[in-house]
């Protein structure tokens, strides 16, 4: 391939690395360090014909893949970032051009991270929630994936009971919810008294191991919010996220209209009897 390097990953953790490593220098000003130094899509794409290695069927997911759990900075960044203080998250949207983001140097400090990810509190309280009305055809075919997560929570109606013992009802609107710029992953409403509070649901599943990750759940919540305002709906907006576990789901619940950082409560629901495919 004319004007491409031979890729060669020696002294890299990550095959994506020197593509980072590129198109950090490409944006970066050693006269003037900037905060945040944001970059496209198209800049991943560029930088994997740079060093000639092989495009992922989805870039979209290059980012995000870093991003999946905290494994520590040097898992996400080549030392060369790191270095200058520099750490990494996941950004969506488009500039007023329309050029799609993919992702975010952040300036951090040298020896500091950022604190991404949900840090769940130990102990939790704990619900028990029934299980013997689950279809047997649904007990014995649900999958640990993201899907049978918000079966689950459906067929069990476990929002309306964590959120509100059962007291008021708690819909699904739609799962997932393109929305651009994120997709939410569950999209669900409550109706009482005539105020409607809007719960997008940042999900994650057994079969993936991935953590919460605020910068997702943020992006989420944003984008609800944006899209409440130019819809001129009124409602308020909850942010949820909800992790699959063995045989039960972890529940974190987020302030009112609030951009979500830490939870105003944490909830472990686990079944009886046990969900057989939900155990790792």
């Amino acid at each position: 391939m004319s004007g491409t390097k031979k890729y060669n990953l020696s002294g890299y953790t990550s095959k994506k690395h020197p593509v980072l490593e590129f198109i950090f220098q490409k944006y970066y000003n050693p006269h003037k360090p900037q905060e945040k130094i944001a970059f496209y899509l198209s800049d991943i794409a560029e930088g994997y014909k740079i060093h000639g290695i092989p495009e992922p069927v989805s870039i979209s997911n290059t980012i995000l893949d870093l991003t999946r759990q905290d494994r520590g900075i040097s898992s996400r960044l080549p030392k060369s970032i790191s270095d200058l203080g520099y750490d990494l998250r996941k950004k969506t949207g488009q500039d007023p051009k329309g050029k799609k983001y993919a992702g975010e140097f952040v300036h951090v400090g040298v020896g500091n991270a950022l604190k991404s990810w949900l840090i769940w509190p130990n102990p939790m309280t704990e619900i028990v929630i029934k299980s013997e009305s689950l279809p047997p055809l649904v007990r014995s075919m649900v999958r640990p994936d993201e899907g049978g997560l918000f079966s689950i929570v459906d067929y069990l109606d476990i929002l309306s009971i964590v959120l509100f013992k059962q007291k008021i009802p708690v819909y699904r609107i739609q799962n997932p919810m393109k929305w651009q710029p994120n997709e939410i992953d569950g999209f669900y409403a409550s109706d009482h008294d005539g105020k409607i509070t809007l719960y997008p649901i940042e999900a994650k599943a057994l079969t993936t191991g991935d953590e919460i990750n605020l910068d997702q759940l943020q992006g989420g919540f944003s984008t609800v919010a944006n899209n409440m305002t130019k819809s001129k709906i009124n409602a308020d907006i909850q942010p949820i996220a909800v992790k699959m576990i063995d045989n039960g789901i972890d529940i974190a619940i987020f302030p009112h209209n609030t951009i979500p950082e830490d939870p105003e409560r944490c909830v472990r629901v686990v079944f009886e009897p046990a969900i057989i495919n939900w155990q790792k």
